[in-house]
């Protein structure tokens, strides 16, 4: 092989570390329908193969009898002095049960998150973002979706068969994507975000048809149906940069997407401050398609002012989507005190009965979807001893008055613990880590 350049590649230094174990993708395979055995386990099956460059597994695509796999991978030419990123597709059949690696693939690019691939038919729909860069030009950056057909017979290249142009601007990334049906939407990112339409109908031949720019990002998109129309609900954020003091807001948008060509923001509901993790983990996230009802964890972000402090949140905000209209109807509040260590639950909900079940940190919720009233709690921790953990409630604020003079102040907010044995760890020599709470 030779480089743009004519030299070897057989010269260049093994960018695997020679560690090729870290090439190999494993999938393993069991019964969920099989019982346990007398020695407490259940039988598994496990296939693998060999990934191409120095690449990591980057994500997981799974559907009816294929898995795929996706790996990023980087390369540097040190004679030219560029470099670039790929992601390389294994698939895999599990019809029989066992995942049996056929074909692969590769695209230039790196993809967002497992949202960014798909199966159509016979064909793979991935989106990737490409960063270009040289030690003598700027950076650049290339946002498209590539298809490829999947092989038959004994053939065991995917080859691209379709890709689109470039989508948005020079230096922004795909931030966002969700395939549905015949349809790709996109969310490109750098100080606005560009809502992108995308005709998947001609699989050769993929085309941008439809554009909105926003303030902010969306990190999730969820196609809906409202009174029959389709729409696309995004989880994202706002930047604020305009004062000295960036600041950020959740932000809920709903995009009508009834016309293709021309998508409208029809409504969207920001609150500065607060932060849901259902941004990245995709799991936390409830939709709940009859009453027209999301369910998102949220919590308050710090900022200047102070480590969360008097209006410290942590829980779940259901919220109403209507076609104009985005709107909060309650809080679920799971944080009765600041005292935080290790053992930590990630926010998820369930719905039963017409009763939302919440976990959040380290306790259990159950309430009544329609009216917003507790039913019960659990709270995990009950009957702990906290001598491990740490009270937070005790704040360090820093404030800039904008005169070049810097204030210090401490909150303490009394009573926030009430158990005994508590120790607590202070940025100030106040109260010492050995004291005792009670």
């Amino acid at each position: 092989n030779k480089t743009s350049s004519g030299a070897s590649n057989d010269t260049m230094p093994d960018l695997s570390g020679g560690n090729l174990i870290n090439q190999f993708v494993s999938i393993l395979t069991f019964d969920m329908t099989a019982d346990f055995g007398e020695d407490m386990t259940i039988a598994t099956k496990s296939s693998g193969t060999f990934t191409s460059g120095n690449s990591y597994l980057s994500s997981l695509y799974v559907t009816e009898n294929f898995i795929a796999t996706v790996n990023n991978g980087y390369s540097y030419d040190f004679v030219t002095g560029e470099s670039s990123s790929s992601s390389y597709i294994l698939g895999f059949n599990t019809s029989t049960g066992v995942a049996l690696p056929f074909c692969v693939g590769s695209v230039p690019g790196a993809i967002t998150n497992e949202y960014s691939i798909n199966k159509f038919n016979d064909y793979i729909q991935i989106a990737t973002s490409e960063w270009n860069w040289s030690v003598n030009t700027n950076t650049t950056t290339s946002n498209k979706i590539f298809v490829l057909r999947i092989p038959e017979g004994d053939a065991r290249i995917m080859d691209v068969v379709g890709e689109t142009e470039h989508l948005g601007k020079d230096g922004e990334s795909i931030y966002a994507v969700r395939f549905f049906e015949d349809i790709a939407y996109v969310v490109t990112y750098q100080q606005v975000d560009p809502f992108i339409i995308v005709d998947m109908s001609n699989l050769t031949d993929p085309k941008a048809v439809g554009e909105l720019e926003v303030p902010g990002f969306s990190t999730y998109l969820h196609p809906i149906e409202i009174d029959g129309n389709p729409y696309v609900l995004s989880i994202g954020e706002e930047w604020n940069f305009t004062s000295p003091w960036s600041s950020s807001s959740s932000k809920l948008t709903l995009f009508d997407v009834s016309n293709p060509s021309a998508p409208l923001m029809a409504a969207e509901f920001l609150e500065s401050n607060s932060y849901t993790h259902a941004m990245y983990d995709f799991q936390a996230i409830r939709w709940l398609p009859e009453s027209k009802l999301l369910i998102l964890p949220k919590s308050n972000r710090y900022n200047y002012r102070g480590y969360y402090g008097a209006d410290s949140f942590q829980g779940f905000v259901v919220y109403e989507i209507g076609v104009n209209e985005v709107k909060p109807l309650y809080n679920l509040t799971h944080n009765d005190t600041n005292c935080w260590y290790e053992a930590s639950i990630a926010g998820r909900s369930f719905v039963f009965d017409s009763n939302i079940t919440t976990i959040f940190g380290h306790t259990v919720i159950s309430t009544d979807l329609k009216s917003g009233e507790k039913s019960w709690e659990f709270d995990l921790d009950d009957g702990l001893n906290y001598t491990c953990s740490y009270d937070y409630s005790y704040n360090y604020r820093y404030n800039y008055n904008y005169g070049n003079e810097y204030e210090y102040d401490h909150i303490h907010e009394e009573d926030a613990l009430d158990s005994a044995n508590v120790n607590i760890y202070n940025y100030d020599d106040a109260i010492s880590p050995s004291d005792d709470v009670n």
